[in-house]
């Protein structure tokens, strides 16, 4: 059975994750902002080190690309990058949307996966829930709080995210009546969901890369670098 990595960077949180095959081992989660680039690495050794496992065993990693913190997600992925440098290992592009699901696995139902994107927009992606499996039923998007409103449906469970802004407002407005799970309040281990993800997919080969150069960070929108004029 191969030792499968999960490393989730795009929020608050940085979660990690380990499994053998399709057996959970461990779960790691650290909830301090800003604090992947110091912790990642040490998080990661002390995982494998515990389990008795050598960081060459490790022959799958399934990484978060996005969308969500423009840092977190480039620290994620420069690591696993490091980590594959001279290893063969293959690489699951993870959505953290798809993770956010898992929050309402215990749910039957449509669930709308939500992060706050700043500036009145949103990040989400739409899933269906039935005994516990996440399956996906629309591409991930940014859309404006509006968009999100229009599209929520009667028993729908909505996950949503603040990204660990304290003074976030997006989803204050939501319909009344609407199932609402705030991963702040109902923290999940989503570095364990992505190596579960990767479990899963662990067969699908046509979903898996070793080529690092196209795992890529999946920001859902451009970013952009102001250049100083001439003379500044």
């Amino acid at each position: 059975m191969s030792w499968i990595l999960g490393i989730d960077t795009s929020s608050v949180d940085l979660g990690i994750g380990l499994y053998h095959g399709s057996d959970a081992i461990a779960s790691y989660s650290r909830f301090v902002r800003n604090s992947h680039a110091e912790h990642i690495a040490q998080v990661v050794s002390m995982m494998l080190s515990v389990n008795n496992v050598k960081p060459h065993d490790v022959k799958h990693i399934a990484v978060s690309v996005g969308p969500g913190s423009f840092t977190g997600l480039r620290i994620g992925l420069a690591f696993v990058k490091g980590f594959c440098f001279g290893r063969s290992v293959s690489i699951l592009k993870v959505s953290s949307l798809e993770i956010l699901a898992y929050a309402a696995q215990t749910y039957n139902g449509r669930v709308l996966s939500t992060i706050d994107a700043r500036n009145g927009d949103i990040f989400y992606g739409v899933f269906t829930c039935r005994q516990g499996i996440i399956s996906r039923t629309g591409d991930d998007t940014v859309a404006s709080l509006d968009t999100l409103k229009n599209n929520i449906q009667q028993n729908d469970i909505i996950v949503t995210d603040t990204m660990g802004y304290s003074k976030s407002t997006v989803f204050t407005s939501l319909p009344a009546g609407t199932t609402v799970l705030p991963v702040e309040q109902y923290h999940m281990q989503r570095g364990a969901v992505c190596a579960a993800i990767g479990s899963r997919k662990l067969h699908d080969t046509s979903l898996w890369t070793n080529d690092t150069t196209i795992v890529l960070p999946n920001y859902l929108r451009e970013f952009t670098v102001t250049k100083p004029s001439k003379g500044n």
